[in-house]
């Protein structure tokens, strides 16, 4: 039977996992690309409006480099996000979905950092930091807004993908948010608060392609190709 510490002391590098039952604690596996249904619970607030807390669900696409080192505690694993669609409906600003903001200029990744989250534990987690770059279109409010300032999630994680595990923001923040067809304008949104959970890999009988001529004047998530 392996432990925990001859797990994290491997020297060659797992194969790139393609199922839960491939997923191994404390491994480090060749780079690879995961499509990933996430969900996140965001607390926006519109000036002026007040504050919401919206869950979103959809997908996540995050491109992993090789690590460093076969060695868990030791490796760090540069990551990238190249996609995100998710979406949810507000109690106070109606239809939201959020993507990635390409046209800004700044890449969303991050990295798995080296070294373990607590030191001296043979077993501890390692610390995944994620700047993100977005947009979120509010459908009903007529109107996108985008951050300059990256939002910056952190997650503690045991394996690779981070498959249900989950994390956020650090605590409440105030990432200003600005409108996209005014970005030199003031901010009329603040992004509060994120809290997040990572699902297993998105199959092709769930298509979960969610865009924004997706959803349902009514607020009913419609999936592509179904």
């Amino acid at each position: 039977m392996q432990t925990i510490a001859s797990v994290a002391g491997t020297s060659t590098l797992a194969e790139s996992p393609k199922s839960l039952s491939d997923l191994r604690l404390f491994t480090m596996p060749r780079g690879g690309v995961d499509r990933l249904n996430f969900v996140t619970w965001d607390t926006i607030e519109v000036l002026g409006l007040g504050e919401d807390v919206i869950e979103f669900r959809g997908y996540y696409v995050i491109e992993r480099a090789n690590p460093t080192s076969a060695d868990w505690q030791e490796a760090s694993v540069d990551i990238a996000m190249k996609e995100l669609s998710v979406t949810g409906v507000s109690q106070r600003f109606g239809r939201i979905h959020v993507s990635v903001n390409e046209e800004i200029g700044k890449q969303s990744g991050g990295q798995v950092k080296a070294g373990p989250r607590y030191a001296g534990l043979p077993d501890s987690p390692k610390l995944c930091e994620m700047h993100g770059f977005m947009k979120f279109e509010l459908l009903d409010a007529g109107f996108t807004v985008f951050n300059k300032e990256a939002i910056v999630l952190e997650h503690n994680i045991t394996h690779i993908p981070p498959i249900g595990q989950g994390g956020g923001t650090r605590g409440r923040v105030g990432v200003e948010l600005y409108r996209l067809d005014a970005p030199d304008g003031p901010p009329v949104a603040l992004l509060r608060l994120v809290k997040t959970h990572i699902g297993a890999w998105v199959t092709e009988a769930s298509s979960l392609m969610y865009t924004s001529q997706e959803i349902h004047s009514n607020g009913v998530l419609e999936f592509a190709g179904g």
